[in-house]
């Protein structure tokens, strides 16, 4: 239906390099010189302080703690991994994301503990559990992540969540878009149902209105989140000893 095609198409705003419970399997019958090999983070080289940011330092226990999930995820994923590669794109998105905390401390945003437990509950409710305790608790088995860790990762997002809306603002999306984004979800359903012999089912524009609106608007902050990081940059002292 083409009300999925445009959900799957939502992009939300990556606001906050966030933790979630999870575990990396692997085949239990895969050569052990194999697993060892495509399961293991290489670590080595990696300096006490990895970078500095308009004078702020990330560590290398920070940047670990990110990297090394994201290794996991793409090796449980089956995908080849480049380290040096990953390591790189890892380091970029911490600079981005010490840089958003930077503009928005400046400019006086804040998280107020309300706002960090009903994140916490919102996440615990989206990976199934029944209390912000229980999804606290599950990271710190499962990833180490102590529950003063995670409130500060909730904290930086919500802070960078505000620096982004006070961007973005509040002017309505335009008819045009929306339609611009109707029609691009019609053509790929149309293909699909090609691809399958079959006549695609092709809801009306008002009946998926509102996920093109959300769309919209996740396509918005994506394009306001770049063009801070962009302006930022520009200004900033990064001195990267990767």
């Amino acid at each position: 239906m083409l009300a999925a095609v445009v959900a799957a198409a939502l992009v939300l705003g990556v606001l906050l390099m966030a933790v979630v419970p999870g575990t990396t399997t692997v085949d239990e019958e895969a050569d052990d010189q194999t697993v060892a090999e495509t399961t293991e983070a290489d670590l080595s080289g990696i300096p006490d302080v990895i970078a500095v940011v308009n004078g702020e330092e990330i560590g290398r226990d920070d940047f670990v703690a990110v990297y090394e999930p994201q290794f996991q995820q793409s090796v449980a994923a089956g995908q080849p991994v480049d380290q040096d590669d990953l390591k790189k794109q890892t380091l970029d998105l911490m600079v981005d994301n010490a840089l958003l905390l930077q503009e928005a401390e400046a400019r006086g945003f804040s998280a107020s503990e309300k706002e960090i437990e009903e994140s916490l509950h919102a996440f615990a409710i989206d990976s199934g559990m029944a209390s912000a305790d229980e999804y606290l608790a599950a990271l710190q088995e499962q990833q180490g992540f102590t529950k003063d860790e995670v409130r500060a990762q909730v904290a930086d997002g919500i802070v960078i969540e505000a620096l982004v809306d006070a961007e973005v603002g509040d002017e309505p999306i335009a008819e045009s878009e929306l339609r611009t984004l109707y029609d691009q979800a019609v053509a790929q359903q149309e293909q699909l149902g090609q691809a399958h012999g079959g006549a695609a089912e092709v809801p009306s524009f008002e009946q998926v209105r509102p996920q093109l609106e959300e769309a919209a608007q996740s396509q918005r902050e994506r394009e306001t989140l770049m063009r801070v990081v962009d302006e930022a940059r520009e200004d900033a002292e990064v001195e990267i000893r990767l």
